[in-house]
C-alpha cells in the first residue's frame, strides 16, 4: 500500500512538473513580435500572394514576345476505307497493276454491269500517323506586346509597394498591441499599490480604534475603500488578459498560448518639424509610390489599347511528317512564311478600349490625389497629438512627484491623528489618478511615434 501511494505521488509530481513546464509563458520583445507577425499575419500573407500573382502576370505578358513552338501529333485508325468504282469505256482498258494501292476487280455481275470493264479502288490506309512541329514569332505589332509587358512589370512594382505598406501598417498594429499590454500591466501595478496603501490605512484605523483614538466609522470607510481598490485591481488584471488576446490576435498565434511581453514603457522625446515630416511622407510613403506605379501601368494600357486596329506582322514555320502502312517512306513537308494581319473594321472595339483605359487612368490619378490629402491630414493630426502628449508628460511627471510627496505626508499626519481618513483617501486617489494619467500619456506618446513613423514611411531620425 505504501509503495503504491509512493508511486502515485511520484507520478503526480512528474505530471505537475511537466504541466508547469509545458505552460511556461513565451516571452517576446517588440522586435521579436514584429518578426513573428510578418511570418504569421494573415493580411501579410494575402498581400504576399498578390505579389506572386503580379509576378505570374508579368511572366504571362512576356510570353507573346517570345517564339511559340508547339508539337502536335495524331494517330487515326480507319476500319473501313472509302472506295471508288471505275468503269472502262471501249476496249482500251488494259490490265490493272496491283502495287498494293489498288485491289483486283470484283464480281459485279449482280449489278448488271460487265465485270471486265469495272475496277474498284480503295483510298487511304487503315493506320495513319501525322506529326507537326510549328513555330510562330511576332515581328512587328506597334509595341502591343512590349507595352503590355511594361504594364505588367509596373503592376508588379505596385504590388511590392502595397506589401511594403502592409508591413508598415503591421508594425504599427504590433507596436500598439505590444504597448497596450505594457500599459495594462502598469495599471495593475498602480492598482496593487492603491490596494497596499488602503490596507495600510485600514490597519492604522483599526489600531486607532483599538486605542480609543477614533471611531468605528473610520474602520468601516477603510474597508469600503479597500473593497473598491480590490475591484479596480481585478478590472486592471482583466484588462491585461484582454490586451494579451488582442496582441496574440495581431500575431495570429493561438489565443490559448501564454505569452509575456518584455519591454519598458518609456518615451524618448524627439524634435519634430511638420514641414520636414510632410516632405518625408511624400518621398517615402509606400502608398504614394504604389499609386505612381499603377498610374504608369494604366498609361501603358492606353498604348496597348491604341494598337487594337493596327496591322501586325509575324513569322511562321511548319515541319510536318505523315506515315501509314501503304507508304514506302515517310512523307516530310515543311514550309515557312510571313503573316500580315490588317484589321479593317473591329466594331469600334479599339475606340472603346482606349476610352476604358483613359477612364481607369483618371480614376488612378484621382485616387492618388485623395491619398496625398489623406496622408497630409494624417501626418498633421499625429504631429499635433505628439506635441500635446509631450507637454502632458512633462506636466504629469511633476504631478506624480507632488502626489507621492502628498501621500507620504498624509500618511504621517494620519498616523498622528492630525487628519481624517477622508483626507488621506483624497491624497491616495490623487496619486493613483496622477500615475494612471502619466502612464496613459507615455503609452499615447510611444504609440503616437509609431503612428507618425507609419505616416511618413520611415523611422524617425533616419
Amino acid at each position: 500500500m505504501y509503495l503504491s501511494r509512493f508511486l502515485v505521488g511520484i507520478f503526480l509530481l512528474i505530471s505537475w512538473n511537466y504541466t508547469t513546464f509545458a505552460q511556461d509563458a513565451r516571452i517576446l520583445t517588440l522586435e521579436e513580435s514584429i518578426e513573428i507577425a510578418r511570418q504569421t499575419n494573415l493580411s501579410i500573407q494575402s498581400t504576399q500572394e498578390k505579389v506572386e500573382f503580379a509576378k505570374a502576370q508579368a511572366n504571362a505578358a512576356r510570353a507573346p514576345m517570345l517564339p511559340n513552338v508547339s508539337i502536335t501529333s495524331n494517330y487515326t485508325y480507319f476500319k473501313d476505307l472509302p472506295k471508288s468504282v471505275l468503269e472502262a469505256s471501249g476496249g482500251g482498258f488494259g490490265p490493272i497493276p496491283t502495287d498494293g494501292e489498288m485491289q483486283p476487280p470484283t464480281d459485279m455481275s449482280s449489278g448488271g454491269t460487265d465485270s471486265s470493264n469495272v475496277i474498284e479502288l480503295e483510298f487511304g490506309a487503315h493506320h495513319n500517323f501525322q506529326g507537326v512541329l510549328a513555330l510562330r514569332q511576332p515581328i512587328f505589332a506597334w509595341g502591343r506586346y512590349y507595352y503590355g509587358y511594361q504594364s505588367a512589370q509596373l503592376n508588379l512594382d505596385a504590388a511590392k509597394k502595397e506589401l511594403e505598406a502592409a508591413y508598415n501598417q503591421l508594425t504599427l498594429d504590433v507596436s500598439a498591441a505590444f504597448h497596450g499590454v505594457l500599459v495594462a500591466q502598469e495599471f495593475v501595478r498602480v492598482a496593487q499599490q492603491t490596494v497596499d496603501l488602503v490596507e495600510k490605512q485600514l490597519a492604522i484605523a483599526r489600531s486607532l480604534f483599538d486605542a480609543g483614538a477614533s471611531t468605528n466609522f473610520d474602520v468601516l470607510r477603510a474597508k469600503v475603500r479597500l473593497a473598491n481598490a480590490k475591484s479596480q485591481l481585478i478590472r486592471a488584471q482583466n484588462r491585461v488578459r484582454v490586451a494579451k488576446d488582442a496582441f496574440k490576435n495581431v500575431l495570429n498565434i493561438d489565443l490559448a498560448e501564454d505569452v509575456e511581453v518584455k519591454g519598458v514603457l518609456e518615451a524618448s522625446i524627439v524634435e519634430l518639424d511638420i514641414e520636414s515630416l510632410l516632405q518625408t511622407a511624400i518621398e517615402k510613403r509606400a502608398e504614394i509610390h504604389q499609386f505612381g506605379f499603377s498610374e504608369q501601368a494604366t498609361q501603358k494600357q492606353i498604348d496597348v489599347a491604341k494598337t487594337g486596329n493596327r496591322p501586325d506582322l509575324s513569322f511562321f514555320a511548319n515541319y510536318q511528317v505523315e506515315d501509314n502502312e501503304r507508304l514506302t517512306e515517310m512523307n516530310r513537308i515543311w514550309n515557312l512564311g510571313f503573316r500580315l494581319n490588317f484589321p479593317i473594321f473591329d466594331g469600334f472595339s479599339t475606340q472603346a478600349a482606349v476610352k476604358q483605359a483613359k477612364s481607369a487612368l483618371k480614376q488612378t490619378q484621382l485616387g492618388k490625389h485623395q491619398l496625398m490629402d489623406a496622408i497630409e491630414f494624417e501626418v498633421r493630426s499625429v504631429y499635433r497629438s505628439l506635441i500635446e502628449t509631450q507637454i502632458l508628460i512633462e506636466v504629469q511627471k511633476e504631478t506624480v512627484e507632488q502626489a507621492q510627496e502628498s501621500v507620504r505626508i498624509a500618511n504621517l499626519r494620519f498616523e498622528n491623528g492630525m487628519i481624517t481618513s477622508v483626507e488621506l483617501t483624497d491624497a491616495q486617489l490623487a496619486l493613483a489618478r496622477a500615475e494612471v494619467n502619466r502612464l496613459q500619456s507615455l503609452h499615447d506618446y510611444v504609440v503616437g511615434v509609431a503612428r507618425l513613423e507609419k505616416a511618413i514611411g520611415q523611422k524617425l531620425g533616419n
